[in-house]
């Protein structure tokens, strides 16, 4: 399901992939496509089924679904039905590349099902290339923790789950190599294997896509200096992080914060 022309211009901008989040409703006839980004589905109303590899999946309220890029996927919308859908460019936001490298239905439970039905009502003004990176970063977040404690994409004795979690804690510094293998008990040079295999990025790239991904969530609260963001995102100071930000996203967080309108999405706590 590919987005819409307007949105695929405007994310587009500055030549860098970037994820699109919006709610869709399928028509109840087949349809089929193949593209190259992920796509992640959260089901909202009704229900949907979706045919991959042979296998198919019904997707229903509180029912979520992983369609790797290159999958092909078969889908039939049933009455009522509404869906969240992530549009996730591969290497755009920071998530281990393991876990998106086969089709996987997950559970939406508890307060997670609340955050996401509370991103799918954004508000009106919410149509920005920045909105709909807050959102996909949000989304990203609550997936990881939800997929790693249910003990997917774990490669063979690498602690695929625990390791992203220790980063995701731990945004106020950046780890060395050195210092993640001592935590988790590997030589340096099979963790970096290791760990390049399973996140898809070296260890310095992923820590700073998370750190960058962060910001972009941070940068909707207007009361946070930009200093204090770039000195709780562990950067030596607000020239590094306007840098970094600028590389990622294309545009200065000042200039990302402005973008934003005054309509700003409420960030939705972590579990």
């Amino acid at each position: 399901m590919p987005p819409h022309d307007d949105d695929a211009v405007q994310l587009a901008q500055a030549g860098r992939p970037a994820p699109l989040v919006e709610t869709r409703v399928y028509q109840p006839e087949r349809e089929w496509h193949r593209h190259d980004y992920h796509q992640v589905l959260f089901g909202l109303d009704g229900a949907c089924e979706l045919e991959i590899g042979g296998h198919l999946h019904r997707l229903a309220p509180c029912g979520g679904l992983i369609v790797p890029a290159g999958e092909r996927h078969d889908f039939l919308g049933l009455d009522g039905n509404r869906q969240l859908v992530l549009d996730m460019p591969p290497g755009s936001l920071a998530l281990p590349a393991a876990l998106m490298d086969r089709p996987t239905a997950f559970a939406i439970t508890g307060g997670w099902s609340e955050r996401v039905r509370r991103l799918a009502t954004p508000p009106q003004a919410a149509s920005s290339r920045q909105h709909h990176w807050q959102l996909a970063a949000a989304l990203a977040a609550d997936l990881a923790q939800a997929l790693g404690l249910s003990g997917r994409a774990q490669p063979t004795h690498f602690p695929l789950a625990r390791v992203d979690a220790y980063l995701r804690q731990h945004l106020d510094a950046p780890l060395r190599a050195d210092q993640l293998a001592a935590q988790f008990g590997w030589s340096v040079r099979r963790f970096h294997t290791l760990f390049c295999d399973a996140f898809g990025d070296t260890p310095h790239r992923y820590q700073t896509r998370l750190r960058l991904d962060q910001a972009a969530r941070l940068l909707a609260d207007r009361a946070q200096p930009l200093a204090d963001i770039s000195l709780a995102l562990g950067f030596p100071d607000q020239t590094t992080f306007t840098r970094s930000f600028t590389q990622r996203f294309g545009m200065p967080p000042g200039a990302w914060r402005a973008g934003l309108g005054m309509a700003n999405i409420a960030l939705p706590a972590s579990r």
